[in-house]
């Protein structure tokens, strides 16, 4: 009976669901290309102005555009994931349509859903409310849906030739244990504010930042799993290691333009944020599509 059911799921999955999956990718990636392209190109001819925060603390709020409302330095990083997301939407729309026959199909369209995700999520819950909210709710709700999908195709599916399965990938391992536990940089900023009781220096207008959740509650023990899962040739780590590894590539492009949007607004980074914070995950980020390039090459 439970075999009964197994196949029937597998039948459904691959027609149904497989259908399913892709009108909600293309609904996040038309959605979030959308909003991100306002967040770039928007302008309400606003200017800057400075408010006090309720620690006392002035902030210069961008006050232009869409994040009219929100601290220089949080639109900046934000315009810069904007730019990012709308190439990772390009790479949705081209896993669903143009590639979507291809091996590597699913294990990218599952990867470049999770920075979606992971976008939208810091657009809900990170900027300061503003007149997309639901666009995000929109993107978020489907990008979710979407990952959820096309991780459950991904294991569900034989996704890889047995030849991958009899190698350990050890450097694959331990570079996705050393990625997952790059994001442990956020403590630096975390711990000191805990330790005095006083506000985070960065908090600015807001009252958190999702990215440290984010981080450490999500890719710090998913990359870590998988690396081990990888070490002890685990088939479950091989099916999720395209997956963030995809993620990690794509943190790698975001750093890099929210570094150029800084430039651009007159922000000017020390240079140990600037090597710890940019040049690491741009490093981290490059490491990681050389190594997916390597891993998708036997997908099946």
């Amino acid at each position: 009976m439970l075999s009964y059911w197994e196949d029937y799921f597998t039948t459904w999955y691959g027609g149904k669901m497989k259908t399913q999956t892709n009108i909600l990718s293309t609904i996040a990636a038309i959605t979030a290309t959308i909003s991100a392209c306002i967040g770039v190109f928007y302008s309400n001819g606003g200017v800057q102005r400075t408010v006090q925060n309720i620690y006392g603390q002035e902030v210069i709020l961008f006050g232009n555009g869409i994040y009219a409302n929100d601290s220089l330095i949080k639109v900046a990083a934000t315009k810069g994931t904007d730019i990012a997301i709308i190439i990772v939407c390009i790479g949705i729309v081209l896993m669903v349509s143009v590639f979507r026959s291809k091996k590597f199909s699913p294990f990218l369209q599952c990867g470049l859903l999770s920075i979606v995700l992971y976008s939208s999520t810091c657009l809900i819950m990170g900027v300061s409310f503003n007149r997309l909210f639901l666009l995000y709710l929109i993107q978020f709700g489907s990008a979710l849906f979407a990952f959820v999908l096309s991780m459950t195709e991904i294991i569900k599916s034989d996704n890889f030739n047995n030849v991958i399965y009899q190698k350990r990938l050890k450097g694959t391992g331990v570079f996705m244990i050393i990625g997952g536990c790059s994001v442990l940089i956020w403590l630096t900023i975390i711990l000191p504010s805990i330790i005095t009781g006083q506000p985070i220096e960065t908090i600015e207008v807001y009252t958190t930042e999702p990215t440290f959740a984010l981080d450490l509650a999500i890719i710090l023990p998913s990359s870590v799993f998988c690396g081990f899962a990888l070490l002890r040739k685990q088939i479950i780590g091989y099916k999720i290691a395209p997956v963030l590894l995809t993620l990690l590539s794509g943190v790698g492009i975001c750093v890099i333009f929210q570094t150029i949007v800084q430039t651009s607004l007159g922000i000017v980074l020390p240079i140990g944020q600037l090597l710890g914070m940019v040049m690491s995950f741009v490093i981290l980020g490059t490491i990681a599509v050389v190594l997916n390039v390597r891993l998708l090459k036997h997908a099946k």
